[in-house]
């Protein structure tokens, strides 16, 4: 199984018995612990751009909390990781199945490192009345 559908089959599970109508906010938090790569989900209820501690206000997480990420995805190095976990999510969020609409139904996406910022790789538009 590719780490593509890995990824999908791991949210598909996580969501399958959450309520998510509440979190406003998801994070794909990376973590590196002695050169592997792991990525959890976080859902939060609320977004805030401006406040880098949004995603610190867990109100769902993945289940398990994490999955690794393979060394053709993180290549040894923190930059490449989150550079390509970007890429991953941005094309999973544009054409991926169900879960992705469940992560759309938020304010926003994001992804980056536990300990560094936080890219936005999925913003709601907002609605225009």
């Amino acid at each position: 199984m590719n780490f593509l559908d890995r990824l999908s089959v791991w949210l598909a599970s996580s969501f399958s018995d959450s309520d998510t109508a509440a979190i406003r906010g998801y994070s794909f938090n990376l973590v590196e612990n002695a050169g592997q790569f792991t990525v959890e989900l976080i859902g939060a209820p609320t977004f805030d751009e401006s406040d880098s501690d949004w995603a610190c206000d867990e109100m769902f997480v993945g289940s398990p909390r994490s999955i690794p990420i393979p060394e053709a995805v993180h290549e040894g190095k923190w930059e490449s990781c989150q550079e390509n976990m970007s890429t991953i999510l941005r094309d999973f969020l544009e054409f991926g199945d169900e879960t992705a609409r469940i992560l759309k139904r938020a304010d926003a996406v994001a992804v980056g490192f536990v300990d560094g910022e936080l890219a936005v790789v999925y913003r709601a538009e907002p609605i225009r009345i």
